[in-house]
């Protein structure tokens, strides 16, 4: 069966409709629907990551080899504690959560660094969880988007992501007033919204004709 090839236009749109897609969604997270990030995760999927039988658009764009914006906090393998780059926690009277700073928080935060996309997406470690396990963009985005609800929910889930996205593995605890108590949510989810907004910023510097 012969098959028609897309045309760079048809594809600069498509990227224009995930583009919007992902805004959209990033305002329904920051408007408090946290179960949004699932949706971001899939798109950020569509966007950059390939496969042995699917390209990513950016790669159809040939557009994979951009640098990318980093706001993860630095890694440091020496650092015995649980550690979450992408998220800050924030407490009130609610409770304790994480959140994505966006462009906020610590100074040692960067704002303007840009890697490497491979480095990026699987070449850090963005979250280290109080078992030692370790987690890249990479791993965070595909489990939420292939496995846990964003574009299919697999009955059976990496054990070291759901401990992190259901058991509290970071391990942090909150005290108020000397009560101990669990954070309200995991990092995962805070986290893929921290991404998007990296890949967001990126693509604004890329492609401003399409914002």
């Amino acid at each position: 069966m012969s098959r028609y090839v897309q045309t760079h236009e048809e594809l600069l749109k498509h990227l224009k409709s995930q583009i919007e897609f992902m805004m959209q969604s990033a305002a329904s997270f920051d408007n408090g629907f946290e179960d949004e990030a699932k949706r971001l995760a899939v798109v950020i999927r569509v966007l950059v990551h390939d496969t042995s039988n699917s390209k990513s658009l950016l790669t159809l764009l040939d557009n994979k080899n951009i640098k990318l914006y980093d706001s993860a906090l630095s890694y440091d393998p020496k650092n015995l504690l649980p550690f979450s780059a992408l998220t800050m926690m924030k407490v009130s009277t609610e409770g304790a959560s994480y959140v994505a700073p966006l462009d906020g928080g610590a100074p040692s935060r960067s704002r303007t660094r840009k890697i490497a996309f491979q480095v990026w997406w699987d070449g850090v470690f963005v979250i280290k969880d109080k078992h030692g396990k370790t987690f890249t963009r990479k791993q965070l985005v595909l489990n939420t988007a292939n496995m846990d609800g964003g574009a299919h929910v697999d009955p059976n889930l990496d054990e070291a992501y759901a401990k992190l996205s259901r058991f509290q593995s970071l391990g942090w605890k909150f005290f108020n007033r000397g009560i101990e108590d669990d954070f309200r949510n995991s990092p995962v989810l805070p986290s893929v919204r921290q991404i998007a907004h990296e890949v967001l910023k990126t693509l604004r510097d890329e492609f401003p004709k399409l914002f």
